[in-house]
């Protein structure tokens, strides 16, 4: 069978990590329900974020606690570092309409998962100036999160992990990559890590199947699998308070 997803291609590899990819929500409920929420990056933000990477509630453990209000009510541009050159707003304000949020860090066993990064908005002139297409460090910003607790997502995993079958229902981890984020088309550079496959309760992930995409092979590196958060560490699901 040709291999597809994860067939070697010129100069050797397979194709590109690309962090989580949403497929389809776990509840069965339909692909237009409200779950894309909109959340505050902050101008401390230590971490580029990228379409596909894992985020969370900000924490004194993880990034800057707060909120920040929406583009469309800021009247002003902010100093440097925060919405340079937006202006133009409403001027109502609400200051707390969109909690801060951090890149998940890899490893992490505490922080309250808000879900996966699916595009950036709403855009403030000094992004649309730029030309963003991702996040830098130290930019504040906003982005769309998918929140649902039981969205299916596919990655792939750069290594043959353990053998996956035997595996279903585990959790995992991600790997970060950071030489594989693609700066130039906002696209993450995370892939699942199957060098931490375990039954750990603090895993951010649960492995699902090898994915349903036709020729993948999860016995060959660069194969892909489906993952599903793990409830207890998300913030829909059973995760514990915390104070934003």
């Amino acid at each position: 069978m040709v291999q597809i997803v994860n067939q070697t291609v010129l100069g050797g590899g397979y194709r590109h990590f690309s962090g989580l990819l949403p497929q389809f929500p776990g509840d069965g409920a339909a692909q237009a329900q409200a779950s894309v929420r909109p959340f505050h990056v902050p101008a401390t933000n230590a971490a580029a974020i990228f379409r596909g990477d894992i985020v969370v509630w900000a924490s004194a453990s993880i990034g800057v606690p707060g909120a920040g209000d929406l583009p469309a009510n800021i009247g002003a541009p902010g100093p440097a570092g925060g919405v340079i050159g937006n202006g133009g707003g409403s001027l109502l304000g609400n200051a707390a309409m969109a909690a801060n949020i951090s890149r998940w860090v890899p490893g992490d066993t505490t922080s309250v998962i808000a879900g996966i990064v699916v595009g950036f908005g709403p855009i403030t002139l000094f992004m649309a100036k730029n030309g963003f297409q991702f996040i830098p460090a130290s930019t504040e910003a906003w982005v769309f999160v998918e929140t649902d607790p039981q969205v299916v997502m596919s990655a792939t995993t750069p290594s043959v992990p353990l053998v996956l079958a035997s595996n279903l229902g585990a959790g995992i981890d991600v790997k970060a990559n950071a030489a594989f984020q693609a700066t130039r088309f906002g696209i993450s550079g995370l892939s699942l890590d199957p060098a931490t496959i375990a039954l750990t309760a603090t895993l951010p992930l649960r492995i699902i199947n090898s994915s349903e995409q036709i020729g993948n092979d999860p016995t060959n590196n660069g194969g892909v699998a489906q993952v599903m958060f793990n409830q207890s560490r998300h913030y829909r699901g059973g995760a514990g308070f915390i104070a934003d």
